[in-house]
This record gives C-alpha cells, sequence and structure tokens, in this order.
C-alpha cells in the first residue's frame, strides 16, 4: 500500500488513479503522451508501489533461490543483484525478478501485482531449509528514467557512476537524513533506476526528486516506455504461455550452474536450437492500435500475434511487441495484423524501437 501523504501529495500534484482493488496505482498526471515524451529527453519519476517486494532470509536462503530460479544467486555480494526468473516444471515462465542481494538477506523485486503470487510460490519449496519469506510492506519504491534520470539522482545524493551500475545492483546513500537504496533497474527511455526509501520519508523524496527536474508520470506513460524499449511485461511476454528464450530473457539464464526448476527445459531448448518463436517489434502504418491477442500475417502465412501494443512516445504511431515464428521474416518485412477484423499493415523491427 502507498503512504497515505504520500498519496494526497500525488492528488495534488493532479495524479489520475486507476481502478485496482488498492486504489493506489497512478495512471496518469493527466497527459500520457506527455509523460512519455518527457522521459526521452529529460526524466521521470513514477510511483511504484504496484511492483512486489520479497524478503529472504535465514542460513539457507541463497541455495533455495539458487535451487528454483534461473540465474546465478550464491556468487552475489552484497550490493550487487541479478535478473532471475522463475519457471513451471514445463519451462514456462511464472515472473520475472530483480534479486537484490545484502549480507543477510536478498529482496525480490517482482513484476506489479505479483509479490503474493512469488510469495507463495518460494514458499512452496520450503521444507527443512532455514529460511524465512515475508512482503515488505514498509518501505516505497519509485522509478526514474530517462537519459537524465542517472545525473539527477548524482547531483542529489553526491554518487557518481550511476550509469555503470549492473541490472538490479545497487547502492545506499544518506539524503537530507533519509536511507535511500538506488536499484537499477530496466533502461525505459534508456535509462532507468529505482529508489527505495522508508515509507514515511517517501513524500519527502518524492518532493526533491520532481523539485529537481523530473516530470511526474503514471501506469499509462510507464506502459509506452516498456513497449518502446521492448521489455516484456507480465501477462503479455511473461507468461506461462512463453519460454524464457522466447522473451529474449537471456541475462536472467546461467548456463553453467546446477539445477533449478525448468532447467531441463531451458537447455534443452537451447542445445538443440528448438526455440520457434523470438520477441520482436512491430511499427503499424496509419493511427489504430491493435489489439493485444491480434494475429499477424507475413505473406499471406501466420507468423505470431501481438502480446503488447501502445502509441510511441515519440511521434505516436501505433508499436507493438510479438513472438514472431523462427526463422524470423526479415527486419522491416511487411506484415499484416487482423485486429478485430480490421487489416492493419505495419513493418518488422527490431527492438528496442528507441535505438
Amino acid at each position: 500500500m502507498m503512504d497515505t501523504s504520500l498519496l494526497e501529495r500525488l492528488r495534488g500534484q493532479g495524479a489520475l488513479f486507476s481502478t485496482d482493488p488498492s486504489g493506489t496505482n497512478v495512471d496518469s498526471f493527466g497527459d500520457p503522451a506527455r509523460e512519455a515524451a518527457a522521459a526521452l529527453t529529460g526524466r521521470v519519476v513514477a510511483p511504484r508501489s504496484s511492483l512486489g517486494l520479497v524478503v529472504l532470509r535465514g542460513k539457507d536462503h541463497r541455495d533455495l533461490l539458487q535451487r528454483i530460479s534461473t540465474n546465478e544467486i550464491n556468487t552475489l555480494k552484497a550490493g550487487e543483484g541479478t535478473l532471475t526468473a522463475f519457471l513451471n516444471p514445463r519451462g514456462r515462465i511464472v515472473d520475472l525478478v530483480h534479486a537484490v542481494a545484502d549480507e543477510d538477506h536478498l529482496l525480490l523485486i517482482t513484476s506489479a501485482g505479483n509479490g503474493k503470487r512469488i510469495h507463495e510460490w518460494i514458499d512452496s519449496f520450503i521444507f527443512r531449509e532455514d529460511v524465512t519469506v515475508e512482503e515488505s510492506s514498509e518501505v516505497t519504491l519509485m522509478g526514474l528514467f530517462g537519459p537524465a534520470a542517472g545525473p539527477l539522482l548524482e547531483k542529489l545524493t553526491g554518487l557518481a557512476n550511476l550509469e555503470v551500475l549492473r541490472t538490479a545492483c545497487h547502492q545506499d546513500v544518506r539524503l537530507n537524513q533519509m536511507r535511500l537504496r538506488i536499484i537499477r533497474t530496466f533502461p525505459l527511455a534508456g535509462s532507468g533506476f529505482l529508489t527505495l526509501v522508508a515509507s514515511e520519508d517517501a513524500p519527502t523524496l518524492w518532493e526533491a526528486l520532481v523539485g529537481a527536474g523530473a516530470v511526474p508520470a503514471g501506469e499509462q506513460a510507464l506502459e509506452r516506455l516498456r513497449v518502446d524499449a521492448g521489455v516484456p511485461g507480465l501477462g503479455h511476454e511473461l507468461s506461462e504461455d512463453h519460454n524464457p528464450w522466447e522473451a529474449a530473457l537471456d541475462q536472467a539464464i546461467s548456463l553453467t550452474k546446477g539445477c533449478y526448476t525448468g532447467q531441463e527445459v531451458v537447455a534443452r531448448l537451447n542445445t538443440y536450437k528448438k526455440v520457434q518463436r523470438r520477441l520482436a517489434g512491430l511499427v503499424l502504418d496509419g493511427q489504430e492500435i491493435p489489439k493485444v491477442g491480434s494475429q499477424i500475417f507475413q505473406a499471406l502465412r501466420p507468423a505470431g500475434h501481438v502480446t503488447s501494443s501502445a502509441p510511441s512516445p515519440r511521434d505516436g504511431k501505433p508499436i507493438a511487441l510479438t513472438f514472431l515464428t523462427l526463422p524470423h521474416p526479415p527486419l522491416g518485412a511487411r506484415v499484416e495484423v487482423d485486429s478485430g477484423g480490421t487489416r492493419l499493415a505495419g513493418r518488422t523491427r527490431a527492438l528496442p524501437f528507441l535505438s
């Protein structure tokens, strides 16, 4: 849940809230197109309380995560981190998380709305291991995105070289008596950071970031930036319909660690070149945004379906993500999308769109 004081602060700045059960997801600050465009050349700040925070402790907590997720966990040092995925026994995606390492615990940042499921998923693997799992509710996450996000944080905190941090690595600092953690995240609009602070300090941090020039942004703007960056999203590209190779989660997979849930399937797909689809982009002609699930055709043959779609943050034109059947049509190849009976013309595109 979002801190009440922060909620009031956001309302005062024009935040429009969604109708989700918590009522605390900010849809926008009135103009999603302007908010997304602001990230491309500057920086935006967005509430990220929808992301799940799961904490693992106990002497066996790293060994457990090593055995049930796709990436190398045991070698992480305090301050380091990595992306890692949870898979079902068939090698299909349950979620992609940031694993953030401390001396005595791991913080997992899950996809939006998925904290409870990941908590329960991990619990189901605990038998006699010395591991405790809990969801954290006393801290608040915010996201800072855009090419000027790192310089803004460096100016506020006195830290240096934040841009060289790898995804899920972090630095801790004090800012006006606040204990602040800065975590590298997905490069929406070219660069991204998460800030983690005690919930009671969240309104002060928000004001500091906005006062330093960050433009407030909501979920609609972040969704445009996510699609533009080619970042897989839960329920779209991250689902139990897809394996991690298809979703381009290569950096979240270790091919040298021991067994983990779904590992045999993942290894076999890689070794025998059995991956049948791969994440790619589409740019559509015209102005109509294709519906998620729409069938894609190339030379009259089915080639995939739309998994995410949004207006481009640059020019508002329709862009989409899809899993194209391998071998891909050549990048730039003409395709047609059947969106609710309407045929939309477009072309395939390498990801990310912002490249």
